[in-house]
């Protein structure tokens, strides 16, 4: 049976790091695995709420120091790890591919050649920026967590956006001298 959402892996791998709010594992999704997969914020105060309800997790509420207002901090439990696990080891689904920048250029031919090498144009500048920021989160990587036992993972998954980008940026450049060549 194919499995409709991965967040509750995503929320319970997040709470393999440290005890965390709803609000902070946004942030870590936000900073971490948002480069390769996403999540939608409104999921994951309910998913958060099923793992609780399943067992996966556990709830405890704490008095903020800084607002009034008191905070949920959430903490996986045995059962959770094990449902964890027992996902890392199954073999990922197959990645769904939607892009819309080949969509449109799918379909080129029926605008302006320059309304398509813009695009193009477009999209390698966000690339060459992404290239910026992923030195630069490789860099905080290191010097933050050389001492991780999850760095080399983190690695990992960093290089394969960096490389990704490499191969666009190249097919952006291609891209650009066939569309120019008329």
């Amino acid at each position: 049976m194919k499995e409709r959402s991965r967040t509750k892996y995503t929320v319970l791998g997040m709470l393999t790091l440290e005890d965390l709010t709803g609000y902070e594992i946004i942030k870590m999704i936000q900073s971490s695995t948002n480069y390769f997969w996403s999540e939608s914020e409104g999921q994951i105060y309910p998913t958060l709420a099923q793992c609780v309800a399943n067992g996966l997790a556990t709830c405890k509420e704490e008095k903020s120091k800084k607002i009034n207002r008191t905070k949920k901090i959430y903490s996986i439990t045995s059962l959770g790890k094990k449902e964890l696990s027992s996902w890392l080891k199954k073999e990922p689904q197959p990645a769904s591919v939607r892009n819309e920048l080949l969509l449109k250029l799918f379909f080129g031919g029926n605008i302006d050649k320059r309304d398509n090498i813009h695009h193009v144009v477009h999209r390698q500048k966000e690339i060459e920026a992404e290239m910026e920021s992923y030195k630069k989160l490789r860099e905080e990587i290191i010097s933050e967590h050389k001492n991780s036992p999850h760095l080399k993972y983190w690695l990992i998954t960093l290089d394969c956006g960096i490389k990704s980008s490499n191969a666009e940026l190249t097919w952006c450049k291609e891209t650009l001298k066939i569309l120019e060549s008329d």
